[in-house]
C-alpha cells in the first residue's frame, strides 16, 4: 500500500501541469484514504489482540499461583510427615486439603480449555474475583438500553456457553451488573429490579440450553459492584455487564461441617 502511494506520488511530481495531473491526484488521494482505513484497522486489531492476550495472562497467573500453592503444600506435608510429633490426624487434613485443590485447579483448567474459543473470539472473559471463577459477558451483547430480553446474539453466545458449564458439574450463580445511571420505570424502579431481570433471563437462557434448573441461580447486584469508573463512558460500558460465577464447594472443606455444627 505504501509504495503504491509512493508511485503515484511521484508520477503526479513527474507529469506537466495539466496532464492527466487531476486523475492521478484523485487516484493518490484513494490510495491515501484506504491506508488511513488500514492503519486504523490495524491499530483497533493491535488493542483487541493485547487487550485478550492480557486477559488470559491475567487467568494463567491465577492458575500459576494455584500451582504454587499446591507445591508449597505438598513440601509442608512432606516436613510434617519427617518430624517424629506429627499425627496422623494432622497428615491426613493436609492430604485431604492437598487433594481439594488439586481437584478445584483440575475444574479451572477444564472448564477454560472449553471456553477458549469464545474468550479467543472476544464473546467472553474468563477470570478471577473474589477468590472465585468468574465468566463475564458484556451487556453489549446480551440487551439492548433498558431492556431484559436477551437479543439473538445474546441467545447464541449462551447457547455456545452452557454445554461448557455443563461439562464441570457445578453449580453457577448468573448476576447482574448496571453502570450508575439511574433507571425509574414501572417495570424497573430502580437498577436492582433491572439487573436482577437480566440475571433471570441469562438462566432461563441456560436451562434452555440444557443447564440443570437446580444448579443455577440469578441474582442482582445493580451498581453496587462496579469493575470500571463510573465517571467515564468506557468505565460504565464495563460495568453493564453479566457475570457467570463457578461456586465453590465449601462442604468438601475439612472441618466445615464439624464447625458448622459446633463440634469444633
Amino acid at each position: 500500500m505504501r509504495r503504491a502511494l509512493l508511485a503515484i506520488s511521484i508520477a503526479v511530481l513527474m507529469l506537466p501541469v495539466g496532464c492527466k495531473r487531476k486523475e492521478l491526484e484523485a487516484q493518490l488521494a484513494e490510495v491515501q484514504d484506504k491506508l488511513a482505513k488500514t492503519e486504523a484497522a490495524l491499530d483497533q486489531e493491535k488493542k483487541t489482540s493485547q487487550q485478550l492476550r492480557d486477559e488470559n495472562q491475567t487467568y494463567q497467573a491465577r492458575i500459576a499461583e494455584l500451582e504454587g500453592e499446591l507445591v508449597a503444600l505438598n513440601k509442608q506435608i512432606e516436613d510434617l510427615a519427617a518430624k517424629a510429633g506429627t499425627t496422623a490426624k494432622e497428615l491426613a487434613e493436609l492430604r485431604a486439603e492437598k487433594a481439594k485443590r488439586e481437584k478445584e485447579l483440575q475444574v479451572y483448567k477444564d472448564l477454560f480449555g472449553k471456553l477458549k474459543a469464545m474468550v479467543d473470539a472476544g464473546t467472553i472473559q474468563v477470570g478471577f474475583r473474589k477468590g472465585r471463577m468468574v465468566v463475564q459477558l458484556s451487556n453489549a451483547i446480551l440487551f439492548d438500553s433498558g431492556k431484559s430480553s436477551l437479543r439473538a446474539e445474546g441467545n447464541e453466545a449462551i447457547a455456545s456457553l452452557a454445554p461448557a458449564l455443563v461439562s464441570v458439574d457445578r453449580e453457577f450463580l448468573v448476576a447482574g451488573h448496571t453502570d450508575n445511571v439511574p433507571i425509574k420505570t414501572a417495570r424497573y424502579p430502580s437498577n436492582w429490579e433491572l439487573s436482577t431481570a437480566r440475571a433471570v433471563s441469562v438462566v432461563k437462557a441456560l436451562i434452555e440450553a440444557g443447564y440443570p434448573a437446580a444448579k443455577v441461580g440469578a441474582a442482582g447486584y445493580g451498581e453496587n459492584d462496579p469493575v470500571g469508573d463510573n465517571t467515564t463512558d468506557e468505565g460504565k460500558e464495563q460495568n453493564r455487564r453479566i457475570e457467570i460465577i463457578l461456586m465453590p464447594n465449601l462442604g468438601e472443606i475439612p472441618g466445615m461441617k464439624e464447625m458448622l455444627q459446633g463440634k469444633r
